[in-house]
């Protein structure tokens, strides 16, 4: 509703540019609009953040793991520990694939058994700084996705400044724009018909409309 009102508002624009109160409640509808619009980018951008940064160590760590696991997997065959290789037969893709919690879980199996036989793993090319990296690695993973509160809250805080904000526009519309509109329904009755039908709000869950009452004469 706030964006056809603005619409509609930007066709007539020569028509109540001259009724100065008129012109300063639309010029601060405006910028309620120009708030939410603004609210909603920074709400997307900071949850898309967050994501991107689970997503980026999630693959940090699971590429680490699925290395260190091939390398095990070749010592278990060469000593004949098929116990280890087994544990250590897993693709890139059967690492990543789970839910966030049990990637971890995977992956920190892998350095628990790496650790037990770290003492035979150098002629494989694994040496403790890669256990330690790779365990920072899970660590650094394990701290995202054990604050789902920061997207929630995220979310949240901006769905409260928008829901403030619409109340803040719809004030303008009720309590300014609508009552001052009585000046057009002579002079320009087109643009009044035109903003009080732009003004009909429209619940798609209900099917339930609001209309506006125009101000009498």
């Amino acid at each position: 509703m706030f964006r056809v009102v603005d619409t509609t508002c930007d066709v007539y624009v020569a028509v109540w540019t001259p009724l100065v109160p008129f012109a300063t409640a639309v010029a601060a509808f405006k910028a309620k609009i120009k708030a939410i619009e603004d609210e909603i980018e920074t709400q997307s951008t900071e949850l898309d953040g967050y994501a991107m940064d689970k997503g980026k160590k999630k693959e940090t760590m699971v590429r680490k793991a699925h290395s260190v696991a091939n390398q095990v997997f070749a010592y278990a065959e060469d000593v004949g520990d098929t116990v280890l290789r087994e544990k250590m037969d897993v693709s890139y893709s059967d690492l990543i694939a789970p839910r966030d919690s049990i990637v971890g879980q995977k992956c920190q199996g892998i350095h628990t058994e790496a650790n037990a036989v770290i003492a035979s793993l150098a002629p494989y090319g694994i040496l403790p700084l890669d256990l330690t990296d790779l365990q920072g690695f899970i660590d650094a993973y394990e701290l995202v996705i054990s604050a789902p509160r920061v997207a929630i809250t995220v979310r949240k805080g901006a769905t409260e400044r928008i829901e403030t904000l619409i109340r803040e526009g719809t004030t303008i519309l009720t309590n300014r724009m609508d009552k001052l509109m009585s000046e057009f329904k002579d002079s320009d009755p087109v643009f009044h018909q035109e903003y009080f039908d732009a003004r009909i709000v429209v619940n798609s869950g209900s099917v339930k409309e609001e209309v506006p009452v125009p101000p009498g004469p």
